[in-house]
């Protein structure tokens, strides 16, 4: 059978990227998940190319603008799908897997975790048929691992949470408002407290408590932290420099804290007062259970914004215009008014030949299923982990990547 997926969002083009981006900024109000920056206060710079993630994403020939839908079938067989790697695309799949059954009762999801580096990895050396990874696969692994494709499922996005004991906020303010700029210079040690004068700029009439400041960071090979650091590379040009971007990178001294996997993070956070920390909205809800705080980050129109649907949908109809073959887009601090600046595609990591003809089935069977709004991308799951769909311009690229599998 064929299930056929309705436009889900308009396309739109790539957004450019060249930003100064403001570290210090005096916000006006904040109403609902926006709020407005007047006076800007440049204490802190990118360098001139914003988007280092969409800057250093493999690129070759355009995705296709249509194509067929994806051809299923029922496998002769039953067949299990395994999955494991991303700890923010985890509990996506977790709430799919009892699911599938009832549209292609021969096929079983068992996805798990392990942090995206681990399921790259185990798709490569092929100990899962789909490996779940928040970063985009590089061009030395397209070019290393011939019929490897990363295809994109949803979009999600990262919150950064804290825990301050003391913090009071003005009224109307939900969160503490943040930017890359000065997360960097947080996980660089050079703002060490929460009343530090430049987090008190960004946040006028709150009360900021005497208290260090605990990094967070994940010890694990993720694409959590791939997409946090590509965020702090195109908003400090100091970490652009220095720790950069990737799935695992060499954290500066003053991030001593470390955890592995989403979950791990929000209890290290809850443990250590003054804490701050990158974690998948996936795990938003544990976040919010455990009393940790969820900040508005500052996108490149200056404005405070969270991680809402609307927010995510901003920075994707403003990054995912433009589908290379190979799907690897980054989404990291887009321009728009309202765009979250730490949203992306998550990845499931396939291999184009499979060992039999009834797992190539399978796994386009699942694709088919799992990507229509029909099936298992319907708002309420995707609304349970704070996903979106993918954009209607990403989508002839994934039946065209979908339909060449074969076993």
């Amino acid at each position: 059978m064929t299930i056929r997926r309705p436009t889900i969002l308009a396309a739109a083009l790539l957004a450019g990227g060249v930003a100064l981006a403001a570290c210090g900024s005096t916000p006006a109000s904040h109403s609902g998940g926006h709020a407005k920056t007047t006076t800007a206060t440049l204490t802190c710079k990118t360098s001139a190319v914003a988007n280092s993630g969409a800057a250093n994403a493999p690129s070759g020939t355009p995705a296709p603008t249509s194509a067929p839908p994806i051809q299923t079938a029922s496998p002769t067989s039953s067949v299990t799908l395994h999955e494991d790697g991303s700890s923010l695309i985890y509990p996506y799949l977790l709430a799919l897997a009892p699911e599938l059954p009832s549209a292609y009762p021969k096929i079983t999801l068992s996805p798990a975790s392990g942090g995206s580096g681990k399921g790259q990895t185990d798709a490569i050396a092929g100990n899962v048929q789909m490996g779940g990874s928040d970063a985009f696969l590089s061009s030395s692994q397209f070019s290393s691992n011939p019929g490897l494709m990363n295809i994109p499922i949803a979009v999600s996005a990262q919150a950064v949470n804290y825990n301050v004991p003391g913090l009071v906020l003005p009224s109307g303010q939900t969160g503490l408002h943040l930017s890359g700029c000065i997360l960097a210079n947080i996980y660089m040690g050079k703002i060490t407290n929460w009343d530090d004068p430049s987090i008190a700029a960004l946040n006028p009439g709150a009360k900021l408590p005497s208290l260090p400041i605990v990094p967070i960071h994940r010890v694990d090979a993720s694409g959590d932290t791939f997409i946090f650091t590509s965020f702090l590379s195109d908003t400090n040009s100091a970490w652009a420099s220095g720790p950069s971007f990737g799935t695992l990178v060499s954290w500066p001294t003053a991030s001593q804290i470390s955890a592995n996997g989403n979950p791990a993070m929000v209890q290290a956070c809850g443990a250590n007062p003054g804490c701050v920390a990158y974690i998948g909205v996936s795990v938003e809800a544990q976040a919010s259970s455990a009393g940790l705080g969820e900040a508005l980050l500052q996108n490149q129109s200056g404005n405070f914004v969270l991680p809402t649907g609307t927010n995510m949908a901003s920075s994707v109809s403003a990054g995912a215009g433009k589908i290379p073959a190979d799907l690897a887009v980054s989404l990291i601090y887009q321009k728009g008014a309202d765009s979250y600046p730490i949203v992306n595609f998550e990845y499931l990591v396939v291999k184009k030949t499979q060992p039999s003809a009834d797992t190539a089935t399978a796994i386009k069977d699942f694709f088919s299923w799992a990507l229509s709004p029909t099936g298992g991308a319907t708002p309420a799951n995707l609304g349970t982990v704070g996903f979106i769909a993918l954009p209607s311009s990403a989508l002839p690229g994934v039946d065209a990547e979908v339909n060449s599998i074969t076993g």
